[in-house]
Protein backbone atom coordinates (compact mmCIF):
# COMPACT_ATOMS: atom_id res chain seq x y z
CA UNK A 1 0.00 0.00 0.00
CA UNK A 2 2.85 2.38 0.79
CA UNK A 3 4.43 1.68 -2.60
CA UNK A 4 1.11 2.23 -4.36
CA UNK A 5 0.57 5.53 -2.55
CA UNK A 6 4.11 6.62 -3.42
CA UNK A 7 3.50 5.83 -7.10
CA UNK A 8 0.18 7.69 -7.07
CA UNK A 9 1.82 10.69 -5.41
CA UNK A 10 4.59 10.70 -8.02
CA UNK A 11 2.08 10.50 -10.88
CA UNK A 12 0.03 13.32 -9.38
CA UNK A 13 3.08 15.54 -9.03
CA UNK A 14 4.26 14.76 -12.56
CA UNK A 15 0.95 15.27 -14.34
CA UNK A 16 -0.21 18.17 -12.15
CA UNK A 17 3.19 19.88 -11.84
CA UNK A 18 1.88 23.10 -13.38
CA UNK A 19 -0.93 23.27 -10.82
CA UNK A 20 1.47 22.66 -7.94
CA UNK A 21 3.86 25.34 -9.20
CA UNK A 22 0.95 27.78 -9.44
CA UNK A 23 0.10 26.96 -5.83
CA UNK A 24 3.71 27.50 -4.74
CA UNK A 25 3.83 30.79 -6.65
CA UNK A 26 0.68 31.85 -4.84
CA UNK A 27 2.31 30.96 -1.51
CA UNK A 28 5.30 33.16 -2.45
CA UNK A 29 2.97 36.04 -3.26
CA UNK A 30 1.15 35.53 0.05
CA UNK A 31 4.44 35.45 1.98
CA UNK A 32 5.49 38.75 0.38
CA UNK A 33 2.14 40.38 1.11
CA UNK A 34 2.26 39.22 4.72
CA UNK A 35 5.82 40.52 5.11
CA UNK A 36 4.79 43.99 3.90
CA UNK A 37 1.67 43.89 6.09
CA UNK A 38 3.73 42.93 9.14
CA UNK A 39 6.10 45.84 8.47
CA UNK A 40 3.16 48.26 8.28
CA UNK A 41 1.75 46.85 11.52
CA UNK A 42 5.07 47.34 13.32
CA UNK A 43 5.61 50.91 12.13
CA UNK A 44 2.05 52.26 12.24
CA UNK A 45 -1.04 51.98 14.39
CA UNK A 46 -2.79 49.93 11.72
CA UNK A 47 -3.38 46.24 12.27
CA UNK A 48 -5.26 43.30 10.83
CA UNK A 49 -7.40 43.84 7.77
CA UNK A 50 -6.68 47.59 7.69
CA UNK A 51 -2.92 46.98 7.44
CA UNK A 52 -3.52 44.40 4.70
CA UNK A 53 -5.70 46.89 2.80
CA UNK A 54 -2.93 49.49 3.16
CA UNK A 55 -0.48 46.97 1.67
CA UNK A 56 -2.71 46.42 -1.36
CA UNK A 57 -3.22 50.18 -1.80
CA UNK A 58 0.52 50.78 -1.59
CA UNK A 59 1.32 48.13 -4.21
CA UNK A 60 -1.47 49.40 -6.45
CA UNK A 61 -0.28 53.00 -6.16
CA UNK A 62 3.31 52.08 -7.02
CA UNK A 63 2.23 49.97 -10.03
CA UNK A 64 -0.13 52.70 -11.27
CA UNK A 65 2.53 55.41 -10.88
CA UNK A 66 5.11 53.40 -12.81
CA UNK A 67 2.59 52.69 -15.54
CA UNK A 68 1.66 56.36 -15.91
CA UNK A 69 5.29 57.50 -15.96
CA UNK A 70 6.78 54.85 -18.24
CA UNK A 71 4.06 53.29 -20.39
CA UNK A 72 3.23 56.18 -22.79
CA UNK A 73 6.89 56.85 -23.68
CA UNK A 74 7.56 53.12 -23.96
CA UNK A 75 4.76 52.64 -26.50
CA UNK A 76 5.98 55.59 -28.57
CA UNK A 77 9.61 54.47 -28.61
CA UNK A 78 8.79 50.82 -29.26
CA UNK A 79 6.73 51.72 -32.30
CA UNK A 80 9.70 53.76 -33.52
CA UNK A 81 12.05 50.84 -32.89
CA UNK A 82 9.76 48.51 -34.84
CA UNK A 83 10.08 50.83 -37.86
CA UNK A 84 13.84 51.34 -37.64
CA UNK A 85 14.97 47.88 -36.49
CA UNK A 86 15.33 46.49 -40.06
CA UNK A 87 17.75 49.33 -40.86
CA UNK A 88 19.68 48.64 -37.65
CA UNK A 89 19.97 44.96 -38.51
CA UNK A 90 21.10 45.89 -42.01
CA UNK A 91 24.11 47.68 -40.49
CA UNK A 92 25.31 44.37 -39.06
CA UNK A 93 25.20 42.49 -42.33
CA UNK A 94 28.48 43.82 -43.72
CA UNK A 95 30.72 42.78 -40.76
CA UNK A 96 28.88 39.47 -40.31
CA UNK A 97 29.23 38.49 -43.96
CA UNK A 98 33.02 38.48 -43.58
CA UNK A 99 32.99 35.29 -41.47
CA UNK A 100 31.44 31.86 -41.98
CA UNK A 101 29.74 32.00 -38.58
CA UNK A 102 28.30 35.42 -39.39
CA UNK A 103 26.92 34.13 -42.68
CA UNK A 104 25.16 31.29 -40.86
CA UNK A 105 23.67 33.75 -38.39
CA UNK A 106 22.42 35.97 -41.20
CA UNK A 107 20.90 32.96 -42.97
CA UNK A 108 19.03 31.97 -39.80
CA UNK A 109 17.79 35.53 -39.26
CA UNK A 110 16.56 35.86 -42.86
CA UNK A 111 14.86 32.48 -42.59
CA UNK A 112 13.16 33.57 -39.39
CA UNK A 113 12.04 36.96 -40.74
CA UNK A 114 11.08 35.98 -44.27
CA UNK A 115 10.43 32.25 -44.08
CA UNK A 116 7.08 30.51 -44.00
CA UNK A 117 7.44 29.80 -40.27
CA UNK A 118 7.25 33.46 -39.21
CA UNK A 119 3.51 33.30 -38.64
CA UNK A 120 3.95 30.12 -36.61
CA UNK A 121 6.62 31.75 -34.44
CA UNK A 122 4.41 34.78 -33.87
CA UNK A 123 1.51 32.51 -32.92
CA UNK A 124 3.72 30.64 -30.47
CA UNK A 125 4.94 33.92 -28.96
CA UNK A 126 1.36 35.14 -28.54
CA UNK A 127 0.40 31.88 -26.86
CA UNK A 128 3.42 32.12 -24.59
CA UNK A 129 2.50 35.67 -23.51
CA UNK A 130 -1.13 34.70 -22.95
CA UNK A 131 -0.11 31.70 -20.82
CA UNK A 132 2.33 33.80 -18.79
CA UNK A 133 -0.28 36.49 -18.10
CA UNK A 134 -2.86 33.86 -17.11
CA UNK A 135 -0.42 32.19 -14.72
CA UNK A 136 0.47 35.57 -13.20
CA UNK A 137 -3.20 36.39 -12.57
CA UNK A 138 -3.84 32.98 -10.97
CA UNK A 139 -0.77 33.33 -8.73
CA UNK A 140 -1.88 36.82 -7.62
CA UNK A 141 -5.40 35.62 -6.83
CA UNK A 142 -4.06 32.69 -4.79
CA UNK A 143 -1.64 35.00 -3.00
CA UNK A 144 -4.40 37.52 -2.22
CA UNK A 145 -6.69 35.01 -0.51
CA UNK A 146 -3.87 33.09 1.18
CA UNK A 147 -2.46 36.32 2.68
CA UNK A 148 -5.95 37.36 3.79
CA UNK A 149 -6.26 34.39 6.19
CA UNK A 150 -2.90 32.57 6.33
CA UNK A 151 -3.48 30.84 9.64
CA UNK A 152 -6.72 29.25 8.48
CA UNK A 153 -5.13 27.72 5.39
CA UNK A 154 -2.07 26.55 7.34
CA UNK A 155 -4.06 24.91 10.11
CA UNK A 156 -6.44 23.41 7.57
CA UNK A 157 -3.53 21.74 5.78
CA UNK A 158 -2.16 20.43 9.10
CA UNK A 159 -5.47 18.68 9.79
CA UNK A 160 -4.55 16.21 7.05
CA UNK A 161 -1.66 14.93 9.22
CA UNK A 162 -1.86 12.66 12.27
CA UNK A 163 -2.10 14.44 15.61
CA UNK A 164 1.41 13.46 16.73
CA UNK A 165 2.96 14.94 13.56
CA UNK A 166 1.27 18.34 13.71
CA UNK A 167 3.57 20.15 16.20
CA UNK A 168 6.65 19.21 14.18
CA UNK A 169 4.92 20.08 10.88
CA UNK A 170 3.80 23.44 12.32
CA UNK A 171 7.39 24.19 13.36
CA UNK A 172 8.74 23.32 9.90
CA UNK A 173 6.01 25.43 8.27
CA UNK A 174 7.10 28.45 10.33
CA UNK A 175 10.72 27.90 9.31
CA UNK A 176 9.74 27.60 5.66
CA UNK A 177 7.79 30.85 5.89
CA UNK A 178 10.74 32.55 7.60
CA UNK A 179 13.23 31.39 4.98
CA UNK A 180 10.97 32.27 2.04
CA UNK A 181 10.32 35.71 3.53
CA UNK A 182 14.03 36.46 3.83
CA UNK A 183 14.70 35.04 0.37
CA UNK A 184 12.10 37.37 -1.12
CA UNK A 185 13.26 40.41 0.86
CA UNK A 186 16.88 39.62 0.07
CA UNK A 187 16.06 39.30 -3.62
CA UNK A 188 14.57 42.79 -3.58
CA UNK A 189 18.01 44.34 -2.96
CA UNK A 190 19.60 43.05 -6.22
CA UNK A 191 16.38 43.87 -8.08
CA UNK A 192 16.45 47.53 -7.01
CA UNK A 193 20.26 47.90 -7.24
CA UNK A 194 20.62 46.37 -10.71
CA UNK A 195 17.48 48.05 -12.01
CA UNK A 196 18.80 51.49 -11.07
CA UNK A 197 22.38 50.68 -12.18
CA UNK A 198 21.24 49.41 -15.58
CA UNK A 199 18.99 52.44 -16.09
CA UNK A 200 21.83 54.86 -15.30
CA UNK A 201 24.26 52.92 -17.52
CA UNK A 202 21.83 52.84 -20.45
CA UNK A 203 21.13 56.56 -20.02
CA UNK A 204 24.86 57.33 -20.15
CA UNK A 205 25.17 55.22 -23.30
CA UNK A 206 22.35 57.17 -24.93
CA UNK A 207 19.97 54.20 -25.23
CA UNK A 208 16.27 54.99 -25.52
CA UNK A 209 13.90 54.13 -22.67
CA UNK A 210 16.63 53.67 -20.04
CA UNK A 211 14.27 53.68 -17.05
CA UNK A 212 11.77 51.35 -18.72
CA UNK A 213 14.58 48.92 -19.53
CA UNK A 214 15.89 49.37 -15.99
CA UNK A 215 12.47 48.40 -14.63
CA UNK A 216 12.46 45.31 -16.86
CA UNK A 217 15.95 44.45 -15.61
CA UNK A 218 14.92 44.87 -11.98
CA UNK A 219 11.90 42.60 -12.42
CA UNK A 220 13.94 40.02 -14.33
CA UNK A 221 16.57 39.82 -11.57
CA UNK A 222 13.90 38.03 -9.51
CA UNK A 223 15.23 35.05 -11.47
CA UNK A 224 18.75 34.56 -10.05
CA UNK A 225 21.53 34.32 -12.68
CA UNK A 226 19.10 33.88 -15.60
CA UNK A 227 17.31 37.19 -15.06
CA UNK A 228 20.11 39.54 -16.10
CA UNK A 229 20.72 37.46 -19.23
CA UNK A 230 17.06 37.62 -20.26
CA UNK A 231 16.82 41.34 -19.43
CA UNK A 232 19.87 42.08 -21.57
CA UNK A 233 18.13 40.97 -24.79
CA UNK A 234 15.71 43.94 -25.15
CA UNK A 235 18.41 46.34 -23.93
CA UNK A 236 20.87 45.12 -26.57
CA UNK A 237 18.19 45.45 -29.25
CA UNK A 238 17.51 49.02 -28.14
CA UNK A 239 21.24 49.73 -28.23
CA UNK A 240 21.41 48.26 -31.72
CA UNK A 241 18.74 50.73 -32.80
CA UNK A 242 21.26 53.48 -31.99
CA UNK A 243 24.41 51.81 -33.40
CA UNK A 244 26.19 48.42 -33.39
CA UNK A 245 28.90 49.83 -31.13
CA UNK A 246 26.27 50.89 -28.59
CA UNK A 247 24.84 47.38 -28.63
CA UNK A 248 28.30 46.00 -27.82
CA UNK A 249 28.68 48.44 -24.93
CA UNK A 250 25.24 47.43 -23.62
CA UNK A 251 26.27 43.78 -23.82
CA UNK A 252 29.41 44.57 -21.78
CA UNK A 253 27.29 46.48 -19.25
CA UNK A 254 24.92 43.54 -18.71
CA UNK A 255 27.83 41.13 -18.45
CA UNK A 256 29.23 43.23 -15.60
CA UNK A 257 25.79 43.41 -13.98
CA UNK A 258 25.46 39.63 -14.24
CA UNK A 259 28.82 39.13 -12.52
CA UNK A 260 27.93 41.65 -9.79
CA UNK A 261 24.56 40.01 -9.17
CA UNK A 262 25.77 36.44 -9.12
CA UNK A 263 29.01 36.81 -7.18
CA UNK A 264 28.53 39.82 -4.91
CA UNK A 265 25.01 41.13 -4.35
CA UNK A 266 22.97 37.93 -4.11
CA UNK A 267 25.36 36.00 -1.81
CA UNK A 268 25.76 39.09 0.37
CA UNK A 269 22.08 39.85 0.92
CA UNK A 270 20.94 36.23 1.26
CA UNK A 271 22.95 35.55 4.42
CA UNK A 272 19.80 35.43 6.56
CA UNK A 273 18.09 32.98 4.22
CA UNK A 274 19.12 29.58 2.91
CA UNK A 275 22.04 30.26 0.60
CA UNK A 276 21.64 28.29 -2.60
CA UNK A 277 24.73 26.93 -4.35
CA UNK A 278 24.86 28.43 -7.86
CA UNK A 279 25.06 25.01 -9.51
CA UNK A 280 21.94 23.82 -7.68
CA UNK A 281 20.08 27.01 -8.59
CA UNK A 282 20.98 26.79 -12.29
CA UNK A 283 20.12 23.07 -12.50
CA UNK A 284 16.78 23.67 -10.78
CA UNK A 285 16.01 26.55 -13.16
CA UNK A 286 16.93 24.52 -16.24
CA UNK A 287 14.93 21.47 -15.13
CA UNK A 288 11.78 23.40 -14.27
CA UNK A 289 12.15 25.51 -17.43
CA UNK A 290 12.13 22.36 -19.56
CA UNK A 291 9.12 20.81 -17.81
CA UNK A 292 7.05 23.87 -16.85
CA UNK A 293 8.24 26.85 -18.93
CA UNK A 294 8.46 30.38 -17.57
CA UNK A 295 6.46 29.52 -14.44
CA UNK A 296 8.95 26.82 -13.48
CA UNK A 297 11.85 29.18 -14.13
CA UNK A 298 10.26 31.85 -11.91
CA UNK A 299 9.78 29.61 -8.85
CA UNK A 300 12.83 27.36 -9.27
CA UNK A 301 15.16 29.21 -6.87
CA UNK A 302 12.74 29.63 -3.93
CA UNK A 303 11.48 26.08 -4.47
CA UNK A 304 15.06 24.79 -4.27
CA UNK A 305 15.51 26.84 -1.08
CA UNK A 306 12.39 25.29 0.43
CA UNK A 307 13.70 21.86 -0.56
CA UNK A 308 16.97 22.53 1.27
CA UNK A 309 15.03 23.46 4.43
CA UNK A 310 13.05 20.21 4.24
CA UNK A 311 16.20 18.14 3.67
CA UNK A 312 17.91 19.73 6.66
CA UNK A 313 14.93 19.38 8.98
CA UNK A 314 13.60 15.96 7.95
CA UNK A 315 16.66 14.08 6.69
CA UNK A 316 19.78 15.63 8.21
CA UNK A 317 17.96 16.64 11.43
CA UNK A 318 19.76 19.98 11.70
CA UNK A 319 18.23 23.47 12.03
CA UNK A 320 17.42 25.17 8.73
CA UNK A 321 19.73 28.09 9.55
CA UNK A 322 22.75 25.85 10.23
CA UNK A 323 25.38 25.49 7.51
CA UNK A 324 26.19 21.88 6.68
CA UNK A 325 29.12 22.56 4.32
CA UNK A 326 32.54 23.95 5.22
CA UNK A 327 32.47 27.75 5.09
CA UNK A 328 34.98 28.05 2.29
CA UNK A 329 32.83 25.92 -0.05
CA UNK A 330 29.51 27.70 0.31
CA UNK A 331 30.10 30.44 -2.23
CA UNK A 332 32.36 33.24 -3.44
CA UNK A 333 31.31 35.55 -0.60
CA UNK A 334 31.54 32.97 2.20
CA UNK A 335 34.82 34.39 3.50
Amino acid sequence: MISALAILAFLFVWFQLHLLLLAFGGILAAVLLRAITSWIERHTRLDGAIAYAATLLLIGAVATGLGILLLPRAITHLSQVARTMPQSLHRLEAPLERTATGQKILAEVHQLLHGSGLRQHLSQAAGFVTSAVTDFVVVMVIGFFAALAPRGYREGALLLLPDEWRPRARQIARKLEHQLTWWLLGQMVPMVALGVASAIGLMLLGVSLPWTLGLITGLAVFLPYAGTILAGIPSVLMGLQRSPHTAIYVLILYTLLHVAEGYFLTPLVQRRAVRLPPVLTILAQYFLWTVAGILGLAVAAPLAGAGIVLVKELYLHVPAEQEVLPEETTGPMAA
